[in-house]
């Protein structure tokens, strides 16, 4: 079974990057890509060429600017992901390499806005947050966070919609540990 192609083309931060753009601000072109991720066009053009062929992105549009005839990218699809084929060595090394690539992605977003002072208090909540706690779940718990997430999907997707305040990044990993210490009180 082959590498799942939407997956392997999201193990790169600036892939992930585009992604996000065309989530957040809708169909554009590279040079309105350019622009909202603050890189130069030519870097963009290799990177929007793979998404095309993994079916992530599509050419939804042709415009006139100026004498040029600039390509309108869309996602195909409102959220990008994939299922992980646990019998495939390529498709598990397609999703750890995607992960790895978002979370790397998260880390400099981190960084920068802590670098760049962006980091504000409104009635008392943090435009920023970074949080890691161990905790042991059920499956039905498991069931439970998977539910919750999604809300937070959902209103994330909706807030999107709505284009106002400030635009930000949200990131979660999840993930059983493999070796776990027996520690005292935990259940046998």
């Amino acid at each position: 079974m082959g590498e799942p192609r939407g997956l392997a083309a999201l193990a790169s931060p600036s892939r992930i990057e585009i992604v996000g753009a065309l989530q957040t601000h809708g169909p554009s072109s590279i040079r309105e890509l350019a622009a909202e991720l603050d890189r130069p066009a030519d870097g963009l053009y290799h990177h929007v060429r793979i998404l095309l062929r993994a079916g992530l992105v599509i050419e939804s549009d042709r415009r006139k600017v100026g004498r040029r005839v600039e390509v309108v990218y869309a996602l195909t699809a409102p959220r990008v992901g994939g299922q992980l084929d646990s019998a495939s060595p390529r498709g598990k090394a397609a999703v750890i390499r995607a992960g790895t690539a978002a979370m790397r992605l998260a880390a400099r977003e981190f960084a920068a806005a802590i670098e760049a002072d962006a980091v504000t208090c409104t009635n008392g909540v943090a435009n920023t947050r970074v949080s890691r706690q161990r905790t042991w779940l059920t499956d039905e718990g498991v069931g439970k966070l998977h539910r919750l997430l999604a809300q937070i999907e959902r209103l994330l997707t909706k807030e999107n919609r709505q284009k106002r305040g400030r635009l930000h990044s949200v990131t979660v990993v999840m993930a059983p540990l493999l070796k776990q210490r027996r520690q005292k009180n935990a259940p046998a």
